[in-house]
C-alpha cells in the first residue's frame, strides 16, 4: 500500500494516522529489498551521525592539544563532545528530517535540506564549539597542566581572550568542517527525498499490477 495524503477518502482506503503512517513507511523501507532505493533512507542519519562525531574527536583534539591535557579525562570529555553529537544527529535526523520525508510532511525539498543543515551544524560543530574548550580549560586547571587566568581575580575578559587565542589557529578548520558538514547533510537528504519518490513510484506500480490481475481473475 503506497502513503498518500489525500482531502477526499477513498472506500477502500486505510486511515493512519501520523505515527502509524510514519512506522508503516519504516516498515516498508526495512523490508524492502533493493538496496539502491532504500540507501539514503537507512545509512543516511548513521552516516551523518559518523561525520559530526568525527567533528567533535577533531574539535576536542584541538583544545586538549593546546591545554596539553594528554590523557587527563580523555574518556570524560570524548563521551559528551564527541559520542553524544554522533548519535543525538543519527536520532534527530531521523525523526525529524528522514520520517517527515516518508510521509511527505511538507511539499518544500530545500526546508528539509535546511533543517538538516541545521541540525548538522548545530550538534556536528555549534555544541562541540562551545563544550570542548569549556571541558578542556576544567581539566587544566584540575591538573595543572596549562597556567590558565582565574575568572575571579583576572574576570571574564581574560578567559574569552585566551579562548580566542587558542582557537583563532583552528578558524581554517572550523570553515572546512561547516562546508563538509553542509554539504554532506543536504546530499543525504537529496538521496532521501530520491529514494522516497522512488519507492513510491514503485509502490504505486505494484499495486496497479494487483488490480489488474485481480480484475483478470474475476
Amino acid at each position: 500500500m503506497a502513503l498518500m495524503r489525500s482531502k477526499e477518502i477513498p472506500e477502500d482506503a486505510v486511515v493512519l494516522d501520523e505515527v502509524d503512517a510514519v512506522s508503516y513507511a519504516w516498515e516498508v523501507v526495512s523490508n524492502w529489498e533493493s538496496i539502491s532505493d532504500t540507501w539514503a533512507l537507512k545509512y543516511g542519519p548513521p552516516i551523518l551521525g559518523g561525520i559530526n562525531a568525527i567533528a567533535g574527536i577533531i574539535i576536542n583534539n584541538h583544545y586538549r592539544t593546546k591545554l596539553k591535557l594528554g590523557t587527563y579525562g580523555f574518556y570524560s570529555s570524548v563521551i559528551p563532545i564527541t559520542l553524544m553529537p554522533g548519535i543525538l544527529t543519527t536520532l534527530f535526523h531521523r525523526h525529524i528530517i528522514s520520517s517527515k520525508i516518508l510521509i511527505m510532511k511538507s511539499d518544500c525539498p530545500i526546508c528539509y535540506e535546511m533543517r538538516s543543515a541545521g541540525i548538522q551544524l548545530g550538534l556536528g560543530l555549534a555544541y562541540p564549539m562551545i563544550l570542548a574548550p569549556a571541558s578542556a580549560m576544567m581539566f587544566a586547571n584540575r591538573y595543572a597542566t596549562y597556567r590558565l587566568p582565574d575568572l575571579t581575580f583576572d574576570g571574564p575578559k581574560k578567559v574569552f581572550q585566551l579562548v580566542r587565542n587558542i582557537t583563532r589557529p583552528f578558524y581554517g578548520t572550523v570553515v572546512t568542517l561547516s562546508v563538509c558538514q553542509f554539504i554532506a547533510s543536504s546530499l543525504v537528504t537529496f538521496f532521501e527525498l530520491k529514494n522516497n519518490f522512488a519507492l513510491r513510484k514503485k509502490l504505486i506500480e505494484l499495486e496497479n499490477q494487483l488490480l489488474v490481475q485481480n480484475e483478470d481473475s474475476i
